[in-house]
């Protein structure tokens, strides 16, 4: 049996931006009172000092800026820096504690995706909600720049956002010129059998990931943001190599062969006659922040094993 780590913050932020994409659409990033009309925040507006962050991308970006102790609570699902730990738990998206959230009379609220009941509460005490959209890589150093400005950070918001660019050329530059593999990318899946297979298709930072690391995303004509694949479908795509992102898994090599015999079951693949199935279980590997650049040069080098230490 597959097992799990206790917390699993990036799945649950994946399952909240599906959710997001589905029914909300491209939402654009703002700042405003909650329910009123979105804008930017003012130059004049306060610096907040008492921020509740919902999704762990954003609490880790906050800390980023040096402004982890402005950070008076948190969903279960932020677990990055440690520094987060002993901040008050507010719930999730999906189940925020409301109570608890009024009681910590907070001046910001950071959240990704959609919650009425979060929104409503925001409106009835006149607190600011800023929406990020870190679902591209572009959207992460948005929302880098973004916060940096509302929390008079912007120094260390154009020393982030340039370390991170200047991390991503470096990947493109050790992999240009070769030739790039088909990949066939998972994201979610039946732990126990290749059912219900999640994948990536454009406009994501997963997508993203594959190209720059040097990979074709063989799903990535494919304008749905994450969805769901048949086996048939993986088999017609015929790829070069499968990567799987498991986060909350705890790899074995017991369970490493378990996996990979599932997919010598289902067809017949590339991928699997050249051995290259591969398993990244890095607890950022879901999670659109700058971190999400060391699992970029992982899977890089998992495309180019030559690329290793700069090769």
């Amino acid at each position: 049996m597959m097992k799990t780590r206790r917390a699993v913050p990036a799945l649950r932020l994946l399952l909240a931006t599906v959710c997001f994409f589905a029914f909300a659409g491209a939402w654009s990033a703002r700042v405003h009172a909650c329910g009123g009309a979105g804008e930017h925040a003012e130059p004049h507006e306060k610096i907040p000092v008492r921020i509740i962050a919902i999704g762990p991308n954003s609490a880790e970006i906050i800390c980023a800026l040096g402004a982890c102790d402005a950070i008076v609570g948190v969903s279960k699902f932020c677990l990055y820096p440690p520094e987060l730990g002993t901040k008050p738990r507010v719930g999730g998206l999906f189940d925020p504690d409301l109570e608890k959230m009024a009681a910590l009379r907070p001046d910001l609220l950071v959240m990704r995706g959609r919650s009425d009941s979060i929104e409503t509460l925001c409106e009835k005490l006149g607190v600011r909600v800023y929406h990020d959209e870190a679902d591209s890589l572009a959207g992460i150093e948005k929302t880098v720049r973004e916060l940096g400005a509302m929390l008079g950070r912007d120094e260390a918001a154009l020393e982030i956002v340039a370390d991170f660019r200047g991390k991503l050329s470096a990947i493109r530059k050790r992999v240009a010129g070769r030739g790039k593999p088909r990949v066939f990318l998972t994201v979610m899946r039946q732990p126990q059998r290749l059912a219900n297979i999640l994948t990536v298709g454009r406009g994501t930072f997963l997508h993203e990931m594959i190209e720059i690391a040097g990979g074709v995303n063989v799903f990535g004509d494919v304008e749905m943001t994450y969805p769901q694949v048949t086996g048939e479908s993986i088999i017609a795509s015929r790829p070069a190599v499968i990567i799987e992102l498991l986060p909350e898994v705890e790899m074995t090599p017991e369970l490493a062969k378990t996996m990979r015999q599932q997919w010598r079951d289902l067809g017949p693949l590339p991928a699997v006659s050249a051995k290259r199935i591969y398993f990244v279980t890095d607890d950022h590997s879901l999670i659109p922040s700058p971190r999400i650049v060391n699992v970029i040069e992982k899977v890089a080098k998992i495309l180019h094993p030559d690329t290793i230490d700069g090769g």
